[in-house]
């Protein structure tokens, strides 16, 4: 199944981004209007986020997201065959903000988010980073388009770490010229082991894991943010958060990234993925 699904999306990658984006089109509308897919988790993640704004608003909003996401599809099964030089047009950054890795000769850690397209931006990372881009994943339940997610994230030689095995790894990583790239949005697994910060009106579970590696090991760490300018081109916007983690008091690293995904959402918040079961976890102390 792997190798029909890779030589099936391979070809589909050598066609133009005009005829992807008709793709998508098409795609667009059988999700939004025939399907309607989880189109009732959108709608409530979008009321309880954005309470101040009206019911056209919010349709603006979720129809416009699911553009995105549409579009998001087509530009990852362009990824089997995009060229570096291709994808370095369609991507504009201040990667030079890295360069304070190099300057003090250490690692660093990006708190990135599901802000469209971060499959582009973990993969064009790894090409323009000064230290080897590497990244946690959870593995897919299906092991074909698992395979294919590890094949397309590692093909600027990227490297990835399952979760599972952060704690096992996480030392011997460390030792290497590494730039860690955390996801650090998504819903974790163990509500046991959070940290519950106000976001977007609710309590919401986050991983502690970014911050404990910040502050064990004293990473410089980025926040970073990806703008959609328009179809097919984005811009990712860094900036140098903690200079010394180890001078942070517990939880004000994860604090400072909520403030920052929550007003960077509010900014373009079809550009985020809503779809998603993200309050998933209840808060209930």
């Amino acid at each position: 199944m792997y190798y029909f699904l890779y030589f099936l999306f391979y070809l589909l990658s050598l066609l133009p981004m005009t005829l992807l984006y008709i793709l998508s089109d098409g795609l667009f509308l059988l999700l939004y209007q025939v399907i309607q897919y989880r189109r009732k988790i959108t709608d409530e993640n979008l009321r309880l986020s954005f309470p101040e704004k009206s019911s056209e608003e919010l349709e603006a909003i979720a129809k416009q997201y699911y553009r995105n996401l549409c579009d998001s599809i087509v530009e990852t099964i362009k990824l089997f065959s995009i060229s570096k030089a291709a994808l370095d047009k369609r991507i504009q950054c201040n990667w030079e903000v890295f360069d304070e890795m190099t300057l003090q000769n250490r690692n660093g850690q990006a708190y990135m988010s599901h802000q469209f397209n971060w499959e582009w931006a973990t993969v064009l990372c790894n090409w323009r980073a000064p230290r080897r881009f590497t990244g946690l994943y959870m593995p897919l339940t299906q092991i074909a388009f698992d395979k294919l997610y590890l094949k397309l994230r590692g093909r600027s030689g990227t490297q990835l770490i399952r979760v599972q095995d952060m704690q096992k790894e996480m030392a011997h990583v460390q030792n290497q010229e590494i730039l860690w790239g955390f996801i650090a949005d998504q819903n974790p697994s163990d509500p046991k082991r959070v940290s519950w910060n106000d976001f977007m009106n609710r309590k919401t579970a986050f991983f502690k894991g970014p911050e404990f590696v910040a502050r064990r090991y004293n990473n410089i760490v980025y926040f970073g943010e990806i703008v959609k300018l328009r179809r097919g081109y984005y811009e990712i916007k860094l900036k140098l958060a903690f200079d010394h983690p180890r001078n942070t008091k517990e939880g004000e690293i994860t604090e400072a990234y909520v403030r920052h995904l929550e007003q960077s959402i509010k900014r373009q918040p079809e550009n985020w993925v809503w779809s998603h079961r993200r309050w998933k976890h209840q808060f209930t102390h």
